[in-house]
């Protein structure tokens, strides 16, 4: 327990978001449950800030006895958790109505609480107790509307979500029987050195591939994201599809020899969806679409590392890293890009022009270039993998990099055209902006100070 927080704060991380759709069961306590918003997220954040050294909470009497843990790895996927559903959650309060109000809020905090607990989560039971906390009260906000349209995206994330949790299940079963053990860190050397091994591998891929937007196991994405409220969107694309990612990176055997074959599978995919994807929203007409096609061409190169990590373990401790501060900068920057579709144009052209200055800021980040967060981050994960000469297709390595870029590129300005097209004049509350504006900022700024990214 070296270097452990304050009990009471790492409890109250999870518990509050948990907790807090009791405030619904009191009609009149609407004013209470939105302004909560923004703040549920904010134990979280100060125990990412806080948490200088990892360290381990042992929690025998919960459920077959429980460990949570924050490790360097973790604390960066904490720090992007935290922050975006805080700035979406402020940008909630002046988006949402009074209509299905209550609905909303209740769906927001059990999905956030599943999002928190399962980063915090060290072993096998708490993290698919909290991962399927996220997936089933996620469909409450994708289908928040009501429309046709809702409901049907509703009912295709539903289904790929119950095939990836049945995978999921599946796949953690074998391997508590192969580890004898619960611990996520023993994992990876249990699987390696099972018998069935590349059926687990094969299990876990799929069912985190679901939530990571996983090529031919996407289809739920472009659908869910464009009908969802516009915060809810945010966190789906930003923070939701992340945890899918780090399944993976706590799962998989990473670090042992022997799994080359799915390594150069996840280099094949990841190319495929990052280049692919591309094609697909081009045509989109809908700047939220263009954006959920991006997520997945986004993700895509984030699924390279983590098959050169497989395919290459001993460049592992350098991939990793890597992943991470990648996995900061796009969910900060998506999410960003996401918000800024509910806004609308305002009367002063100064305005008018800043507001598109701050438009482009996440955009070029996501275009890697000088002086953004994605500069460092694609530099850092680009160096890692040109470093890495032993690779499955290490000689177009470059070449399709650089193609994945144009990838970006495409996408960016699409959704660029389109957002031009759909902003009109009007009026919107000050929180609305004020969410947008922080979650800008944090994308720009805090990126290049926060300690996970040094």
């Amino acid at each position: 327990m070296n270097g452990l927080p304050p009990v009471a704060l790492i409890a109250a991380s999870v518990l509050l978001p948990l907790l807090y759709p009791l405030l619904a069961a009191r009609p009149g306590w609407r004013g209470a449950l939105r302004a909560a918003l923004p703040l549920l997220p904010l134990p979280a954040l100060v125990l990412a800030m806080l948490s200088a050294t990892p360290w381990t909470l042992e929690l025998p009497w919960l459920m077959l006895g429980s460990t949570w843990m924050l490790d360097e790895l973790r604390r960066s996927f904490l720090l992007l958790t935290a922050l975006l559903w805080s700035t979406a959650g402020l940008y909630a309060v002046g988006y949402l109505g009074s209509e299905h109000l209550r609905r909303f809020c209740v769906f927001w905090g059990l999905t956030l609480a599943g999002n928190l607990g399962l980063v915090l989560a060290g072993d096998m039971v708490s993290f698919y107790t909290f991962f399927s906390v996220m997936t089933f009260a996620a469909y409450g906000l994708v289908v928040h509307d009501g429309s046709d349209r809702a409901r049907f995206a509703g009912r295709v994330y539903l289904v790929m979500a119950l095939l990836g949790e049945m995978a999921l299940l599946a796949g953690f079963l074998l391997a508590a029987q192969a580890v004898d053990t619960l611990l996520l860190a023993d994992l990876a050397a249990g699987i390696g050195a099972s018998d069935d091994g590349h059926l687990i591998t094969a299990l876990l891929i799929a069912g985190f591939g679901v939530k990571a937007g996983l090529p031919l196991l996407h289809f739920w994405l472009p659908l869910a994201h464009p009908v969802a409220p516009t915060p809810a969107s945010a966190v789906l694309s930003g923070a939701m599809i992340k945890a899918g990612l780090l399944g993976w990176l706590l799962a998989l055997p990473i670090g042992e020899a022997g799994w080359g074959p799915w390594g150069q599978f996840l280099i094949v995919m990841g190319f495929v969806g990052s280049l692919g994807a591309a094609l697909f929203g081009m045509l989109q007409r809908d700047p939220k679409t263009v954006l959920a096609w991006s997520s997945i061409s986004q993700m895509g190169l984030i699924v390279v590392p983590v098959g050169a990590a497989l395919a290459a373990p001993g460049h592992a401790p350098v991939l990793l890293p890597a992943i991470a501060l990648f996995a900061l900068h796009h969910g900060l920057a998506k999410g960003c890009l996401f918000l800024a579709v509910g806004l609308v144009l305002p009367a002063s052209r100064i305005l008018r022009v800043l507001l598109w200055l701050l438009v482009a800021l996440p955009a070029l980040s996501l275009l890697g270039l000088p002086f953004t967060s994605g500069a460092l981050a694609k530099g850092v994960m680009k160096k890692a993998l040109l470093a890495t000469p032993d690779l499955p297709l290490a000689e177009h390595m470059p070449l399709l990099l650089q193609a994945a870029t144009l990838a970006t590129l495409v996408l960016v300005v699409r959704y660029g055209w389109m957002l031009w097209l759909k902003l009109e004049p009007g009026g919107a509350a000050a929180c609305r902006w004020w969410g947008w504006i922080l979650a800008t900022l944090c994308s720009a700024v805090l990126f290049w100070w926060l300690p996970v990214v040094r």
